[in-house]
């Protein structure tokens, strides 16, 4: 039974056995709310420097995100899709800069390819343990701000770094995070 088993899988395609965006997906889909804490760490290329900031985070597929800073400075900062702007139009003032935050985190923290492949090319690896996405953007405009974004994760995205053009670096670790109940109440 087993030797058969085998033969079967052997005998499939490589592309029956991977695991694709859509897989993905279907497992970032499958929490509504999560909520957990994060690390962030800046590294200013021209300062060469490093700045680290920690806080919690709620997030509502579809709806929002609160971001609250809690060291080294106190901050809330709530992202929803209305706020966000074309990821391509030019940057008008830190609101602008803030909204295109907004819609690229929530596009990532909900898998949603569609809306990034309109921006970014998209590569998958690894597998549904240990997965690896790496967006590279499309547009000379967006090529003048960034040049790589690389997500990484198992059950939830648990890495995401963000590499700008001008040699500035953003990285995120996501943990102790777990599905939170859906509601219109998401303070932290």
């Amino acid at each position: 039974m087993i030797r058969t088993l085998l033969l079967l899988l052997i005998g499939l395609p490589a592309s029956a056995l991977a695991f694709t965006l859509d897989d993905l997906q279907a497992r970032l889909n499958q929490t509504d709310a999560l909520a957990g804490r994060f690390e962030q760490q800046r590294h200013l290329a021209d300062l060469d420097t490093q700045l680290t900031s920690r806080g919690h985070f709620r997030y509502q597929r579809d709806e929002r995100i609160v971001w609250v800073l809690e060291s080294p400075i106190e901050d809330r900062l709530e992202f929803t899709p209305d706020s966000a702007a074309n990821i391509d139009d030019s940057l008008g003032g830190n609101q602008r800069g803030r909204d295109q935050v907004a819609a690229l985190l929530l596009d990532l923290l909900g898998g949603d390819w569609q809306a990034l492949q309109t921006h970014f090319r998209i590569e998958l690896s690894g597998d549904a343990r240990d997965w690896q996405v790496d967006l590279t953007p499309l547009s000379d405009a967006l090529r003048d701000r960034l040049s790589e974004i690389r997500i990484e994760g198992g059950e939830y995205l648990d890495d995401l770094t963000l590499h700008a053009a001008n040699g500035d670096r953003l990285h995120v670790r996501f943990f102790d995070q777990q599905p939170a109940m859906k509601d219109k109440d998401v303070t932290p």
